[in-house]
């Protein structure tokens, strides 16, 4: 096999799985669905988890099943610290721990504006809901263990990067890269870890539809990204920017290489977006606003264009850009090894920097128009909030290397 073509469609088969588990447990809350079938949804959503860690299958992949390992129990050794955390994931999960309703707050009859209804109960659920799940199946609640089933929601992604590497030097520095940059914000109870992983993988799975002819191996990156698309959408508020923000590079892309649309993307992507624009839905049909337009400055766009024309503002953005030495590492990283292979990986890195210019330009009109003050806003979150493009620069890198490295052999590996 070409290596530069390698693919274990065996953890990309495994990863559909167990994200679909994931997401149906999410969607068994949202029916309101008897709790036995949230329960036999979940037993089987764990047995799936740990089967990646038996002896039967993967064996090749150790070091990941020692890291993912070594994460669940930092995880359920390490307190619930960041306010984040304990507000947005361990209390909403409390609620629906003992509410047992995804509607709770909308069927409570209190309809009042404030900034804590859109904090807490408009954001999205399916990983709040997944631990509640959990402990409801153990049968009571404290704030250690529910945010363990962060680790399972991050394996999908995570098994499916490493299923295009099949050298364990690419495996490892892959691991050490994302670690390095990200690691403790897949065991603090924070989303951000999450959605960039989710994030990298939709990239990777938009491209592979993009430069692929194989209408079989298509249709199963189409159901990943499905699966991927939803889970992003519905972990966090900005997963379904970023949704948007990966059909667009790709579409820009398909318009540049093929000079046509790509329609199965189009409609993977809508059917993907409708359970969260649902939700939304609900909030705003009952008059809750979103959470930047509960400051009381007026219009979002006078606000937006006052901040813009603050030199403050943007001093502290590039103060808070210059200093943020993750980000920095990252894409100079990239930025050799995409000039080194530009040549030959032209397309993939049009895609990343297209992704990167898009979701990039969203997070700063995001920090603008915040309801706190910029700096505030940068000095709470200026770190975090640029994981997902840390995470991309740092994955791709390894994957051009890999993909241009393993050219090379086999063009001499054919000349003997």
């Amino acid at each position: 096999m070409n290596a530069n073509n390698y693919v274990n469609e065996s953890l990309i088969k495994y990863s559909i799985i167990l994200g679909f588990s994931i997401l149906l447990n999410y969607f068994l809350w949202a029916i309101n669905a008897w709790q036995l079938l949230k329960h036999i949804n979940f037993i089987f959503l764990l047995l799936t988890f740990l089967f990646f860690f038996t002896p039967i299958k993967f064996n090749n992949y150790w070091q990941l099943k020692v890291i993912i390992s070594l994460l669940l129990i930092i995880c359920l050794g390490s307190p619930t610290t960041p306010v984040d955390s304990r507000v947005l994931f361990l209390f909403s999960s409390k609620i629906l721990f003992y509410e047992s309703d995804l509607y709770f707050r909308l069927n409570s009859g209190n309809e009042s504006i404030n900034y804590f209804t859109d904090i807490v109960y408009s954001k999205p659920k399916l990983a709040i809901a997944l631990s509640a799940t959990f402990s409801q199946l153990l049968g009571y609640w404290n704030e250690i263990y529910p945010k363990s089933t962060s680790i399972i929601i991050i394996l999908p992604p995570i098994v499916f990067l490493v299923s295009f590497f099949r050298d364990k030097v690419f495996v490892l520095l892959w691991i050490f890269l994302m670690l390095f940059f990200s690691g403790k914000y897949f065991i603090n109870g924070l989303m951000d870890g999450i959605i960039a992983l989710y994030f990298v993988a939709s990239i990777l799975i938009s491209y592979k539809i993009i430069d692929s002819s194989d209408d079989v191996s298509k249709l199963l990156l189409y159901l990943c990204l499905f699966i991927f698309f939803s889970i992003l959408s519905l972990s966090k508020n900005e997963g379904g920017v970023m949704v948007l923000v990966i059909f667009l590079s790709s579409f820009v892309i398909d318009i540049l290489y093929k000079k046509n649309i790509n329609l199965k993307l189009f409609f993977t992507t809508f059917i993907a977006l409708i359970p969260i624009s649902l939700w939304k839905y609900m909030f705003i049909n009952k008059n809750i606003k979103m959470e930047f337009l509960q400051s009381g400055d007026g219009d979002p766009l006078n606000k937006l264009i006052d901040r813009i024309t603050d030199p403050d503002n943007l001093l502290n953005i590039i103060y808070s850009l210059s200093v943020n030495e993750k980000l920095l590492i990252s894409v100079f990283i990239f930025s050799i090894v995409a000039y080194k292979y530009f040549n030959n990986s032209r397309k993939l890195i049009l895609l990343i920097l297209f992704n990167f210019l898009l979701y990039f330009s969203a997070l700063i009109v995001g920090i603008l128009l915040t309801p706190e003050t910029v700096s505030i806003q940068l000095e709470y979150s200026s770190t975090r909030i640029f994981i997902p493009l840390v995470l991309m620069f740092s994955y791709f890198s390894v994957f051009l290397i890999k993909d241009n490295f393993s050219s090379k052999i086999d063009k001499y590996v054919s000349k003997v």
